[in-house]
């Protein structure tokens, strides 16, 4: 048996060599691959959600996640008590 498959532009063809002649088409507007993702890719996190949209996309690159930022936040201190807000 022969499995031959081509890719064009916006099709693609699934022959297979057997006596049932069995084959398959693709045409366009049948996505092959998922578009890509072109959002941002380094997040730093804050006090805000942050949500990247990125459902029903590939990813061509890392998320990258930074640390806290040593300065996030305020501390005060009054001698007794420590407050952070």
């Amino acid at each position: 048996m022969a499995i031959k498959l081509k890719v064009e532009t916006n099709e693609v063809k699934l022959k297979i060599a057997d006596p049932d002649r069995a084959s398959l088409k693709a045409h366009e507007g049948i996505p092959i691959y998922p578009n890509p993702y072109e959002g941002i890719t380094e997040v730093t996190p804050s006090a805000e959600t942050q949500t990247l949209q990125t459902n029903g996309l590939m990813l061509q690159a890392n998320i990258t996640i930074n640390p806290i930022p040593s300065n996030y936040g305020l501390i005060t201190w009054t001698g007794s008590t420590i407050t952070v807000s």
